[in-house]
């Protein structure tokens, strides 16, 4: 791309050289784009006649063009990310010239650019394996030496986006809230219905001191998730949590000092685009309830501080106002079309005939310093003198009179065709034609006399209000006025003009790319004129004799076409829904109060066998009264404490025999490596509203006690088999309990410890 420069400047350095057979020989090569070969030739001219300057400023003039131009080209193609060209450009170069500073500056430039591109792509890597440290070590070493390297600063912003959602985001609990739990108690503290939670899931619960001690809750839930569950009692008590970890949360007080101590504020910074920062700020402190906004008109910046649900509703508000306003492309023509006709027929005579006599005129001169008066007198004599006698001259005009007989047509069309780009509500003005100067002159008593200039718009004035609909139609406010100079006054020294104007406004409404034609501004002005010989012009039969009549018929028609192209029109955001939802009025922004429609399904250990059945549901009797406070029992959980390698073993569970038709639901939780349910998790997927299994390493468990008073207590047994290859030690544990007495009102069990299991080698049976 370089090459017809370079040639130019060859021609233009070797013009001034002497006739010298290799001077020419060089310049010819250099010509035909041989640079090296050429260069060489002349460096040969220069070493063969040292004494010959103009050979030597020939070759170093041309060698200094060349490796500029190859610098200059090696510029181009390191902006453009080639760096092998660039280096091959910078090359070329130092072979010409080899102590060049500005090639050798390039080619050290490419090889850092080089390690940067390295360092660079090892910073994007870590950021992909969520390694925020050693990606701004990286990034920042390369903006040590270049501080507006492109892909080091992404490298930094992605950077502190990670860091700053790491820093905003809040702690997640564990996924034990997403398993069902069945609850039923009726009046009792909340305090205690979150340790049986506690004790069931293993997550701790830390109260505010404000919680009062006396609040009491009445629940009955089945196979609810465990967040729903926890959700619900915290909004019906008018309480809230934070979340400290992943198994720990603090309830306090839902009230606004409480929610000022614990709930988290982050700030967001909004560069709007398209909409306008005072109307974005009025809308979300309607909204969202916001009152830390802060608007900078110069930037249309707006920074907003408040809770994480408030911020996240306030960038959907946002994404949906912050659009390209429609804008719209009018093409409008403008014809006049005049047309006049002039017809004249008739002959015309003389309109005076004159007499006198020869030689009676006396004229007198009087001559001043400043002026001249010339005086005619009358033709009479001077008195006392005799006239002699003159004779009568007669004369008429020549020709004696005149044939008419002309006719004229005429036909003119004005055409304008301005295309103006306009926003959408706003107004596009067109005015092609003149701006004529109206001067008025005030007297005032006392002061003087003041002229003042006022200029009057002639000619064609159009103005459009477009307004752009979704479904690319153009609703337009049209206004046309074409204005002319009829006649220009003098009034008391004031220049006054009498104008003829047409307008007409309208509104109309037109798709994408149709034209819409305005005519009808028409003007039809007919004239006719005679000139004729009195009483001989009005005879019937030969009036044409002694007349000339002239018609003349002039009409004009201003005709509009406006067609409206959109440019651009209103783009729906893709990224966020019509409708969304905005919380609640005392909490804008913060998710929904739900419960899963269908929980997840529990799967139970009959007593006595090891097959997996459908959990029954708990018996209870609607009304019966709440167990009495302390009334709990001990459950039972035994089993051998070695077990080899492929070998099967029973665990039993049982309920104290004084508790007849008692009932347990108990969760073992064990490590699927190393033990197996016999009979656990099905091959196959369940049939359709079938419950759903348990995840691996879990096993449901329904313990019920005595049938009858007195009656031995039915054990309920549980098969594992050994599955690990290699001797280990493993435990099997309660995760959660929860227990009802024989009217159905909760029950409080108590967990016995893990049962601690070793695994021995198969031949140590």
């Amino acid at each position: 791309m370089m090459r017809p420069i370079l040639i130019l400047l060859a021609l233009a350095a070797l013009a001034a050289c002497a006739t010298n057979p290799q001077v020419e020989e060089g310049k010819q090569l250099i010509a035909k784009g041989s640079f090296e070969e050429g260069l060489a030739k002349l460096a040969q001219a220069a070493r063969e006649r040292p004494n010959d300057a103009k050979a030597r400023n020939a070759y170093l003039t041309q060698r200094e063009a060349i490796v500029v131009v190859y610098v200059r080209e090696g510029d181009a193609l390191r902006t453009f990310g080639d760096l092998d060209g660039a280096e091959a450009s910078f090359r070329r170069a130092l072979k010409l010239d080899p102590g060049s500073p500005a090639a050798q500056g390039g080619v050290d430039g490419i090889v850092r650019d080089r390690r940067h591109l390295a360092a660079v792509r090892e910073a994007e890597a870590a950021l992909k394996r969520g390694d925020l440290a050693t990606a701004e070590a990286r990034a920042r070493a390369v903006l040590a030496e270049n501080s507006s390297h492109r892909g080091a600063r992404a490298v930094m912003k992605a950077v502190g986006e990670g860091r700053a959602r790491e820093q905003t985001a809040a702690p997640a609990l564990a996924g034990a809230l997403a398993r069902p739990i069945t609850l039923e108690f009726r009046d009792a503290p909340i305090r205690s219905v979150f340790e049986v939670i506690s004790r069931t899931a293993g997550i701790n619960f830390v109260f505010d001191r404000d919680v009062r001690p006396d609040l009491r809750i009445t629940i009955f839930v089945r196979g609810m998730p465990l967040d729903d569950v926890i959700r619900m009692m915290l909004a019906t008590n008018q309480l809230a949590r934070k979340v400290m970890n992943e198994n720990s949360m603090l309830v306090y007080p839902n009230t606004p000092a409480k929610q000022r101590e614990y709930q988290e504020l982050v700030t967001r910074s909004f560069y709007l685009a398209n909409a306008d920062v005072k109307q974005t700020a009025a809308m979300i402190r309607s909204l969202v309830k916001t009152r830390d906004l802060f608007i900078d008109e110069k930037l249309n910046l707006l920074v907003m501080k408040d809770t994480a649900d408030a911020v996240r509703y306030a960038e959907q508000l946002v994404a949906t106002q912050d659009l390209g306003e429609p804008e719209v492309m009018l093409e409008v023509e403008v014809l006049e079309v005049a047309s006049s006709l002039i017809r004249e027929f008739g002959i015309r005579y003389p309109e005076r005939i004159n007499v006198g006599t020869l030689g009676g005129g006396i004229s007198t001169a009087t001559t001043t310093n400043t002026a001249t008066t010339v005086t005619t007198a009358a033709p009479t004599p001077p008195p006392f003198v005799e006239l002699p006698p003159k004779p009568w001259q007669w004369f008429v005009a020549n020709p004696v009179f005149i044939l008419n007989l002309r006719q004229s047509d005429g036909t003119v069309n004005l055409l304008a065709n301005p295309r103006i780009r306009v926003k959408n509500r706003d107004k596009a003005k067109i005015h092609i034609g003149e701006r004529v100067p109206v001067i008025t002159t005030t007297s005032t008593a006392n002061v003087g006399v003041s002229s003042s200039v006022q200029y009057l718009d002639t000619g064609l004035k159009l103005d459009v209000e477009p307004n752009v609909y979704l479904e690319d139609e153009v609703a337009m406010k049209v206004q046309l006025e074409v204005s002319s100079i009829l006649e220009q006054l003098n009034i008391s020294g004031t220049v006054a003009y009498r104008l003829g104007t047409r307008n007409t406004a309208t509104t109309l409404r037109l798709r994408d790319g149709e034209t819409q034609v305005l005519a009808g501004l028409i003007s039809d002005e007919e004239r006719s004129a005679a000139a004729k010989i009195p009483y001989l012009g009005d005879i019937p039969n030969t009036k044409h004799l002694f007349s000339s009549d002239t018609d003349q018929r002039t009409k004009t028609e201003i005709i509009l076409l406006i067609t409206p192209r959109v440019v651009r029109n209103l783009a729906r955001p893709d990224t966020v829904a019509a409708q969304f939802h905005s919380g609640t009025d005392a909490a804008p922004g913060a998710p929904p109060l739900r419960v899963a429609a269908t929980a997840p399904g529990a799967l139970a250990i009959a007593p006595g066998t090891s097959a997996p059945v459908a959990r029954p549901p708990l018996p209870g009797i609607p009304g019966a009264p709440p167990a009495a406070p302390g009334d709990s029992v001990e459950l039972a959980l035994t089993g051998p404490g070695q077990a080899a390698v492929g070998q099967e073993f029973v665990v039993t569970l049982a309920l104290p025999a004084r508790n007849e038709g008692a009932n347990a639901t108990v969760e073992l939780a064990y490590d699927p490596t190393v033990l197996n349910a016999v009979g656990g998790q099905p091959a196959a997927p369940p049939a359709p509203g079938a419950p759903a299994p348990p995840d691996p390493g879990r096993a449901l468990v329904a313990v019920t006690g005595a049938a009858v008073a007195g009656a031995p207590s039915v054990p309920t047994q549980v098969r594992f088999r050994v599955v690990a290859n290699a001797p280990t030690t493993t435990a099997i544990r309660i995760e959660s309990l929860t227990g009802t007495d024989a009217a159905g009102r909760p029950l409080l069990v108590t967990a016995p410890g893990a049962l601690s299991l070793s695994i021995v080698g198969a031949q140590a049976r």
